[in-house]
């Protein structure tokens, strides 16, 4: 297996590793994906341990590199591409990755986390999503999943998360659990539902895909500070509604739409 994308700075000795990886870009609505990511790296004290260098799959006019220009000095510049981080938590230690959605050169990513897993002896993955949807932010988080494993399929069942029922074009997210399936990995991709109206960064959502996230690996993570950022956002969307006459009859039909279950589960692709 070709380990020509991956670079590791070293490798650390882990303990019943778990991959979880994010994708900013389409399939991050809410910055429930990439926000994600970057709690658990902070939460966990992660260290960059390495890449995968996905620059020559990526847009680079939607992802610009990022330079330092000093006095008119052009110091360095940055290619977008997969970071990975490592960190130690109580239960497992866990590889975070994350990254965009590269626009080609899914088989090569895969395989470079597959090197990962290889080298690691990784035992779950779990991939994050998040996706627009016919949902009013005042009734609990609507939580999807597509898995490769009949155990994880109904441990998500107990943990209150639908079902994917869908057909048409696929994310990465699809592609990586279809890989998994035929590599015999136990895999699970897990999307948050945000708010059609509110695609902006939702730390309630974030916090509820955690949770599950959590529960999955079997692991408990601290959600404290996301827990008030959800409180203080609820406050700010309930303001934002009370002047808007429009916003608040769209929110109560989609009340009325989430109370009866009038629609089937879920479209993650």
């Amino acid at each position: 297996m070709s380990e020509s994308l991956l670079h590791l700075r070293f490798t650390p000795e882990m303990r019943s590793p778990a991959i979880v990886i994010g994708f900013a870009g389409w399939p991050d609505a809410g910055g429930v994906s990439s926000l994600s990511i970057s709690y658990l790296i902070e939460l966990l004290n992660a260290s960059q341990i390495g890449h995968i260098d996905m620059s020559q799959f990526i847009d680079h006019t939607q992802h610009r590199p990022l330079v330092v220009i000093e006095d008119g000095i052009l110091k360095s510049i940055g290619m977008p591409g997969f970071e990975v981080y490592w960190g130690i938590a109580a239960e497992r230690d866990v590889i975070m990755i994350r990254g965009y959605e590269p626009m080609s050169g899914w088989d090569k990513l895969v395989k470079a986390i597959f090197s990962l897993v290889d080298r690691f002896g990784v035992e779950r993955l779990v991939s994050i999503g998040g996706l627009l949807d016919r949902v009013p932010h005042t009734r609990p988080v609507r939580i999807s999943f597509l898995t490769t494993d009949r155990e994880i399929y109904y441990q998500a069942l107990s943990l209150g998360l639908r079902p994917s029922n869908y057909q048409g074009p696929a994310s990465i997210h699809s592609y990586l659990m279809y890989e998994c399936g035929k590599l015999g990995l136990k895999a699970v991709s897990i999307w948050g539902h945000v708010p059609h109206y509110l695609n902006i960064a939702n730390p309630r959502v974030v916090a509820s895909v955690l949770e599950k996230v959590g529960a999955v690996l079997d692991m408990q993570f601290n959600l404290d500070r996301l827990y008030v950022e959800a409180s203080v956002f609820e406050g700010k969307v309930a303001s934002l509604i009370e002047n808007d006459s429009d916003l608040r009859r769209i929110v109560e039909s989609l009340e009325k739409e989430y109370d009866e279950e009038s629609r089937p589960p879920g479209y993650i692709v």
